[in-house]
């Protein structure tokens, strides 16, 4: 699956240069300072000290060979490869990221300007959980030293921030980010609580041919139609439950989206979400001590609910964030387990993400579509900051 992963963010990248693109490119090295959110228990007495690092990049600034380029403000488009130090080596330890992103442009002057920058890529931490836990004979930990954050060494990263940028001698500039970083597997391997971080850049950018710079141009492009289109997506996948298991579960999803433009680089749409998620089998889930199931049905397998979606429009990409409320969900009765059996809730609840997934989810979205009518699609659904797990699916278009 992870090679399904590297795949897609070379179709991503490649679909984004074009030969006059390719000519317009500068090279970027930033330091990083930040901190890691203490968003659960375990991070609250895994990070000990601030992170640090490095990232170097190479943009290429986009000419108007595509119209997205400049429905988008003509962005630039990056690669970049980043080391941190999680400021706890004999825990946490360090991450190595590879991520293609788009800078785009929100204010453009001769004296700065400034960014939205969103890209994502894998990610490799050279600490995961049982590179330093062992356990006795009945399965309980004798030793840990592990990073109870995530299980798996290759990782998903996310980058989001906003950038500036000072011109300050031929084709120099001072840069400067601020934004949010994140690894994790997606629950792929349990535990997967994963690693966010708030992180701040500074650096220098070198634009090699700045003497024959001649800045893209507007032409006068056809608007993209304001109508309605609609979608429908199989997703499939496995996911862990718990990390004492080892043992993968069958996911799924089916979701029906009708979407209209709203601008020429952003679409809006309602979806219908049905998903399966095999973990809830009686099984394993009563011994997790959360979810009070002891039989094999079906119906506490699924999901269903209505999202509210929101999508950027990039070529043959469309990404973005999905946000939907559950309306059939029968594990809202049967967590958290208190030992009292089933619960009575609403449609809308208080709830506590550690013990329970809630009423409310979301999905990170990123479409690739190959003919007119098919697209592969990937998505990270979520429930809050916790992964539930990774769809890799194929969708139709109409």
């Amino acid at each position: 699956m992870k090679k399904k992963g590297y795949l897609f963010i070379f179709i991503v990248l490649a679909n984004t240069l074009q030969a006059q693109t390719v000519d317009q490119y500068s090279f970027k090295f930033q330091g990083i300072y930040g901190n890691i959110l203490k968003h659960t228990e375990h991070l609250k007495n895994l990070v000990k000290g601030p992170v640090t690092g490095a990232e170097i990049a190479i943009e290429w600034q986009t000419m108007g060979e595509k119209s997205w380029h400049q429905y988008l403000n003509f962005p630039k488009v990056g690669v970049g490869t980043v080391f941190l130090d999680l400021g706890n080596p004999d825990t946490l330890g360090t991450v190595f990221a590879v991520y293609p992103y788009l800078n785009i442009p929100i204010i453009q002057s001769n004296h700065f300007n400034l960014n939205i920058k969103t890209g994502a890529g894998a990610s490799f931490l050279n600490k995961s959980f049982r590179n330093a836990t062992a356990y006795d004979t009945n399965g309980n930990i004798i030793l840990n030293k592990s990073n109870a954050a995530i299980g798996s060494h290759f990782n998903v990263y996310f980058a989001g921030s906003i950038n500036l940028e000072i011109p300050v001698y031929k084709g120099i500039s001072i840069t400067s980010d601020i934004g949010w970083n994140h690894a994790s597997n997606g629950s792929f391997i349990q535990p997967n609580s994963g690693i966010n971080m708030i992180n701040g850049f500074i650096g220098i950018k070198y634009f090699l041919n700045y003497n024959t710079y001649n800045p893209p141009v507007k032409q006068n492009l056809n608007e993209i139609p304001r109508i309605f289109s609609f979608e429908i997506i199989a997703s499939g996948g496995v996911r862990q439950l718990y990390y004492k298991d080892n043992q993968f579960f069958p996911i799924g999803s089916i979701v029906l989206g009708a979407f209209r433009p709203i601008t020429n680089f952003y679409r809006m749409g309602l979806g219908v979400d049905a998903f399966y998620d095999g973990v809830y089998d009686g099984k394993n889930s009563t011994s997790w001590q959360r979810t009070y199931i002891k039989t094999d049905e079906f119906k506490n397998k699924m999901r269903v609910g209505i999202s509210w979606q929101h999508e950027s429009l990039i070529g043959r990409i469309t990404a973005g964030l999905h946000f939907g409320i559950y309306l059939y969900n029968p594990l809202k009765n049967l967590e958290p387990y208190d030992g009292n059996g089933i619960l009575n809730k609403g449609l809308i609840y208080p709830y506590n993400i550690e013990k329970e997934d809630g009423w409310f989810y979301s999905r990170v979205s990123l479409k690739y579509s190959f003919t007119k009518h098919y697209f592969l699609s990937l998505g990270l659904k979520t429930h809050l900051q916790k992964a539930e797990f990774i769809e890799w699916g194929l969708g139709y278009r109409f």
